[in-house]
């Protein structure tokens, strides 16, 4: 949570990436991240399966978020499980962190990690985050 208030247990981080405005200066790559985010729900979330409150969510982005319907719309499936991602961190600057996403669909539970490359100026400054 440190990292980002939207990413605390219960939230929806996906939901919080298009509605809130903090988040956008959270992301300096907001366009390709928000691409690859849209892209990896159609790939890992079957819309005839889904859940009303995904189905719900889905929605309400659709309808107040012009990116998030262009996307949508779109249609791209890519499946990514690890890459690395950047975050323009309001109490620590600049943090390049490598993140890995684990699906568990029977749960209908995606859990992402973040870490940073050991002894880079990103894990320095992760330290301190979770100092503060």
């Amino acid at each position: 949570m440190a990292l980002c208030p939207f990413f605390a247990v219960g939230s929806n981080p996906l939901r919080a990436v298009f509605l809130e405005p903090e988040m956008r200066s959270l992301y300096p790559q907001w366009d390709d991240m928000t691409a690859k985010a849209v892209s990896g729900l159609r790939a890992t979330h079957s819309i005839n399966d889904a859940d009303p409150g995904l189905l719900e969510s889905i929605g309400e982005m659709t309808v107040t978020s012009e990116r998030f319907r262009t996307l949508w719309a779109r249609r791209e499936v890519r499946r990514g499980t690890a890459a690395y991602t950047r975050f323009n961190h309001p109490l620590v600057g600049q943090l390049d962190l490598r993140y890995e996403k684990l699906l568990r669909p029977e749960a209908q539970q995606l859990l992402v990690v973040y870490h940073a490359d050991q002894g880079s100026s990103s894990a320095e400054r992760l330290q301190l985050l979770t100092s503060l």
